[in-house]
């Protein structure tokens, strides 16, 4: 009765929340809905709101997720895992991210994950690395509640250039990719949160030329800038990916469509032979 009152408190806070996630004011969205709830449920506490993922189970998760290959179910559990800590992490720290990619082909077409992907992808405003950066520095000195052990956050030493060309390879520092600015890591199964760059112009052309308040623009499949309507993304969604409770972008359909045509919003272009994932 109670998790039935709260998430239907949470449906009616709606758009108060995403409001404040629109304008800017990330670090006390779960702080003012936590009092807001309060005074409307006095028997929650502010923190009550943190939970839906701490009771998430991945076992449950993954009996809807089919495998082919030996080693899928081992991946899928990888990887649920540790969206499920980026989740948590990026909440209790007021990262605004949201799904993106193969990923969001996932959750548009079955609601949750693919049962042949290797990574999770999610993206974020491209100023929005420097949280990431902040947030690395605390992992790493255990100054923050993340098993630095089992997790860790690698941000790449030239995030704040745009453009995966003009970057370089930090392997020595854990840096062995170019184009997202971060990787969410865990250490022991190596399964990791893709975390990619978003801008509100088209790198491009010049910042002045582009309109900033109505387009957003990424990397596409050939890793060249693909400029699309601002609406599509905000105001960003909670949604349920294989249980999880994450963030979706305002128009999860039109965007696989406009990066994968739009057969991909309800068909897969893989399916499973004699016990190997293979394209159609």
């Amino acid at each position: 009765m109670e998790t039935y009152a709260l998430r239907s408190f949470e449906e009616k806070c709606l758009d108060y929340r995403l409001v404040l996630f629109e304008v800017g004011c990330h670090s006390v969205v779960w702080e003012c809905f936590g009092v807001v709830l309060h005074k409307y449920f006095p028997h929650f506490s502010p923190s009550t709101v943190q939970t839906f993922n701490e009771n998430f189970s991945v076992e449950q998760a993954l009996t809807s997720i089919p495998t082919c290959a030996a080693h899928d179910r081992a991946n899928q559990h990888a990887l649920l895992t540790v969206l499920k800590t980026w989740a948590l992490f990026a909440r209790k720290n007021n990262l605004q991210y949201w799904i993106c990619y193969v990923t969001l082909i996932g959750y548009v077409q079955r609601g949750g994950l693919l049962p042949h992907d290797r990574d999770v992808d999610v993206s974020i405003m491209g100023q929005d690395t420097s949280q990431l950066v902040a947030l690395a520095s605390l992992i790493n000195s255990n100054l923050i509640s993340l098993d630095s052990n089992i997790y860790k956050l690698t941000v790449h030493p030239q995030w704040y250039i745009v453009g995966w060309f003009t970057r370089s390879y930090f392997r020595l520092q854990g840096s062995n990719f170019v184009a997202p600015n971060a990787r969410f890591i865990h250490r022991k199964t190596d399964a990791y949160v893709e975390i990619w760059p978003v801008y509100n112009y088209h790198p491009g052309q010049s910042e002045n030329s582009t309109n900033t308040s109505s387009i957003l623009s990424e990397y596409d499949g050939n890793y060249e800038w693909k400029s699309y309507a601002r609406n599509w993304t905000f105001p960003l969604n909670p949604c349920k990916f294989s249980g999880i409770q994450v963030w979706c972008p305002a128009q999860p359909r039109e965007l696989v469509a406009a990066f994968y045509g739009r057969s991909a919003v309800y068909k897969s272009d893989t399916s499973c032979v004699n016990g190997t994932w293979r394209s159609n």
